[in-house]
């Protein structure tokens, strides 16, 4: 009975350490973190060696997501990467509580693959009413592709045979690696932002690591 007692409180004194870590590991908005990346597939915008490079883990699906990309990602695209500023990545990180984002991240693969993935980016965040919660989303993507002018017999067979879910896979566990539990989360360089922020957050952080 006391050998049972011991390993009990031996695992209960464990479970805490375990806890205390992830809760730890959740409130890091703003901080600057180790970070971790792992090979994935390439999603970049921007000049190569432009000064700040900003990282976005993000969820086509995800309310807020589109927030940040209504509200700030187009300053940020005018004002940073189009004047060689910043090198913009994307990352896939479809939560479980969105049914059809993994989709729609294949659907985005799919069309980088025909070196379209930001004209699909763009339309997948704004039609994101259309498809979000439709059981005939993968009908929209299939549109959206003819939209933004692929080959849709290449399109359709890559969706269709999920040719790409280890790209959007790779993503997702460099995502869980890095301990982050929601979208959007963002490097700007080392520095970790958490969250459809307002604007101003975003270029602050770019302009004090442009005036370093």
């Amino acid at each position: 009975m006391e050998q049972n007692n011991f390993f009990k409180i031996v695992s209960a004194f464990l479970l805490g350490l375990i806890v205390g870590y992830l809760l730890g590991k959740a409130n890091f908005s703003g901080a600057a973190m180790p970070r971790i990346e792992a090979n994935s597939s390439v999603k970049i915008q921007g000049q190569e060696n432009a000064p700040v490079t900003i990282t976005e883990y993000s969820d086509f699906q995800c309310p807020l997501c589109h927030s940040f990309f209504v509200n700030s990602y187009p300053t940020i695209l005018e004002n940073y990467i189009k004047t060689g500023k910043v090198k913009y990545v994307y990352k896939h990180f479809p939560l479980n509580i969105h049914p059809q984002a993994p989709a729609a991240a294949l659907a985005s693969e799919c069309a980088l693959d025909q070196n379209k993935f930001w004209e699909m980016h763009d339309k997948l965040f704004e039609n994101q009413d259309r498809w979000s919660g439709n059981p005939s989303h993968g009908d929209i993507f299939k549109q959206l592709a003819a939209d933004i002018g692929l080959d849709q017999a290449k399109f359709n067979q890559c969706y269709d045979q999920a040719t790409y879910k280890n790209n959007v896979d790779v993503d997702y566990n460099e995502a869980i690696t890095n301990g982050f539990r929601g979208t959007p989360t963002f490097y700007i360089n080392d520095q970790l932002i958490v969250g459809a922020q307002d604007t101003k957050v975003f270029t602050d952080a770019i302009d004090a690591l442009l005036n370093k």
